[in-house]
Parts: C-alpha cells; sequence; structure tokens
C-alpha cells in the first residue's frame, strides 16, 4: 500500500531524520528531526464503462525539527526525491508524481519549547 511504501521510502533516503518516519502521527518525545507522512486526500477516478484507472493519493510530509536550519535539508531532499518522480515505490508503482505545496513553514509553542515544522504535499498517481 501507498501509505507505507511512502513512509520506508522516506526513511531509506538517508536524511538527519534517519528511520524517525512516522504515518500519522509521531511518538510522543521522539526525538527530532523526524517526519510525518499524512494522507490528506484520494480517489480511484473509473471511465464511462466503469474501468478504474489509476489511483490518486494526496499525502502532506511533514519535517519537524528544533530549528527551520534543521528542517530545510531533510525538505529539500525530500523534494527533490519526490518531485515527478516515476517508477518503483515498493510494491507502488508511481506513475505520476508533483508537489502541489511547496514548503510552509510552521511553528508551535508550549512553553518555553518551540518546534519547527516544515510541510509539503504531494499528489501521486499510482497503481
Amino acid at each position: 500500500m501507498i501509505d507505507q511504501d511512502l513512509v520506508a521510502y522516506l526513511a531509506a533516503l538517508g536524511t538527519a531524520a534517519s528511520t524517525r518516519v512516522y504515518l500519522g502521527n509521531a511518538i510522543q518525545d521522539k526525538e527530532f528531526p523526524l517526519i510525518v507522512v499524512r494522507r490528506t486526500g484520494g480517489s480511484q477516478p473509473k471511465v464511462l464503462g466503469g474501468a478504474p484507472l489509476f489511483e490518486r493519493s494526496e499525502f502532506s510530509v511533514n519535517v519537524f525539527a528544533d530549528n527551520y536550519s534543521d528542517a530545510y535539508p531533510i525538505e529539500n531532499t525530500i523534494r527533490d526525491e519526490l518531485k515527478n518522480y516515476i517508477g518503483g515505490l515498493g510494491s507502488t508503482t508511481i506513475v505520476s508524481s508533483k508537489c502541489t505545496l511547496f514548503p510552509i513553514d510552521q511553528s508551535e509553542i508550549e512553553g518555553d519549547k518551540v518546534t519547527r515544522w516544515v510541510a509539503l504535499n504531494f499528489l501521486f498517481m499510482h497503481s
């Protein structure tokens, strides 16, 4: 399934986040930097005769870090690797990949702790 294949692919990229890549939510109190992948939508269009076409899946890829300077190199690697990606992604075959939303800077303040994160959105056409 594309969800797990995407998580495994990102964990194998060799970024500073290493294998700290999670689907949906990160484990609380995990070491930064880390990556959280969230499915934000998808569909499987059909032709008039009812036959299915490729599936479409949308994902938000979020890089969490203590500083933007730690998050951006990871984000840049992810964007460069997945933008216009075509080919195998684990058991999924990607026929089209598009970065639909370039980095959005975020921050979260909890007491004296500041968490920075950068978000990217991708649209994949796959089988």
